[in-house]
């Protein structure tokens, strides 16, 4: 590896470092300004399915919405510049930022989903907003 990419690999590290500090100092801030475009529960679970490879017929299909929803949910976060978004290709997300809460969503929906289908789900991930960072706990029958 050359100097000059070792250089680069190590500004890139720091960027990144600077960039995760910052979305997490601002994350109330951050989170508001999501909700003026993610205002309802079905949004804000297209919100958190984006990950840059789900298309949106997935996003629609995961998140119990008609393609058209999507559709509209993805042109709005783009013109808000949340997204890069462009026809046949998988949405990608500007901010790398999910509120704990709107995790909690999609969570329930999948525990759900497996309750219905008779899985069982042993360990079940549940945030908490205390210090804007997701916080694993067991289930133990109490909620």
């Amino acid at each position: 590896m050359s100097e000059e990419s070792k250089e680069d690999t190590l500004t890139l590290r720091e960027l990144k470092k600077i960039s995760k500090i910052l979305i997490l100092a601002n994350a109330p801030i951050i989170e508001k300004e999501l909700s003026k475009i993610a205002n309802s529960d079905a949004r804000k679970k297209m919100w958190v399915l984006i990950d840059g490879k789900r298309m949106p017929k997935d996003l629609a299909k995961e998140a119990g919405v008609t393609q058209m929803a999507v559709s509209y949910f993805l042109n709005a976060a783009a013109a808000a510049d949340f997204i890069e978004y462009t026809q046949r290709e998988p949405p990608r997300k500007m901010l790398d930022y999910i509120p704990p809460s709107w995790i909690d969503l999609v969570i329930k929906e999948q525990q759900v989903s497996k309750e219905k289908e008779g899985k069982e789900t042993s360990v079940v991930p549940k945030t908490e907003k205390a210090d804007s960072t997701t916080i694993l706990k067991e289930k133990d029958g109490q909620e």
